[in-house]
């Protein structure tokens, strides 16, 4: 039989030595595996890709979006305040206007309503003039469809502290 000592130098080096192969385990296992992308990039297991797209609409798993973008929106008047006071829809998309109180829905600002396509109310709203994002008459309902992108803000022209505003996105 062997009789086999080692010295306390000897013992302590042999701790040392199993302490960084499981240390070094450890931090091996532990790591997240990349994985492919659709463009060929890899990202880590685990991690969600944050690049921008442009696109509106809700993230549903990887790289998928599904665009929430409403087509369509309806603002309710109370005779002194929009609800909601500001919508975002779809370029295309309409929005209505209704009321119990009698409105006169107008682009901004007043009173020139000149923001939409840069005539003035005087101008949109005569007879035979191109529809603009004006009601043109008082009434408790009023639809207008949006097919310029950009943000709108709108008011009541019979009581300019009633505001809002139209998102339209793409």
């Amino acid at each position: 039989m062997y009789n086999f000592v080692m010295s306390q130098n000897g013992w302590i080096a042999v701790i040392i030595a199993l302490l960084i192969i499981a240390a070094g385990a450890w931090w091996f296992t532990s790591q997240p595996a990349a994985v492919p992308t659709a463009d060929n990039s890899t990202q880590l297991s685990g991690e969600t890709n944050t690049t921008p797209t442009g696109d509106t609409g809700t993230l549903v798993g990887g790289d998928a979006v599904v665009d929430t973008t409403p087509t369509s929106a309806v603002v309710t008047y109370n005779g002194s305040s929009f609800s909601p006071s500001e919508v975002t829809i779809k370029k295309g998309g309409t929005v209505t206007f209704n009321g119990p109180s009698t409105m006169w829905v107008a682009s901004g600002p007043h009173p020139e309503h000149t923001n939409y396509d840069g005539t003035t109310r005087n101008a949109h709203c005569a007879a035979g003039a191109v529809p603009s994002f004006d009601q043109c008459a008082a009434g408790t309902s009023y639809t207008f469809t949006f097919d310029k992108v950009g943000t709108w803000p709108f008011h009541d022209h019979r009581s300019v502290g009633a505001f809002g505003k139209i998102v339209v996105v793409e």
